[in-house]
């Protein structure tokens, strides 16, 4: 019942963080490039390559820690851990930081490609449809990634 119970809060909190994320991401894309369609260059002065770091930051730190809360809250609500069992601050405070390493890492990593790749600008709505997707995805990884080591192995592990 237990595993049952994480199952489906896992499957509801990955589904909000990628779409919170998907629209966060093209909202702040829109600040950030407007939703003209034009070339955007990877390097000066659009610096499209440099958007995924705070991108990457954000997504990944929103995504780990407000589901590890939102999750442990419901756990006890739901009678599957006591108000004394769950993770403590400092263990939520490690896999959060975990994440966002991650998270950063990815952003590096499209970041270097996009700087160094073959491709001095990129159009517009294409660059938006490929952050929204980046931004969902990474969401739900990074609320897969921390809701998994914090309560997983607490209440019985996962099933299928």
């Amino acid at each position: 019942m237990a595993s049952a119970t994480l199952n489906r809060l896992l499957r509801g909190e990955q589904a909000v963080s990628a779409a919170i994320n998907a629209v966060l991401s093209a909202a702040f894309f829109a600040l950030v490039f407007g939703l003209a369609d034009r070339a955007l260059a990877t390097g000066a002065p659009d610096r499209f390559a440099l958007d995924f770091l705070p991108q990457g930051l954000m997504v990944s730190l929103m995504a780990s820690l407000v589901p590890a809360f939102l999750v442990r809250g419901r756990l006890r609500k739901a009678g599957v851990i006591s108000a004394h069992e769950g993770p403590e601050a400092g263990e939520i405070a490690r896999v959060v930081l975990l994440s966002v390493l991650a998270g950063l890492g990815s952003a590096a990593l499209l970041a270097a490609l996009a700087l160094f790749g073959p491709l001095a600008s990129v159009q517009s709505h294409p660059a938006l449809v490929f952050k929204i997707a980046y931004g969902a995805t990474l969401g739900l990884i990074c609320t897969r990634l921390a809701i998994t080591a914090l309560y997983a192995r607490r209440i019985g592990g996962l099933g299928a």
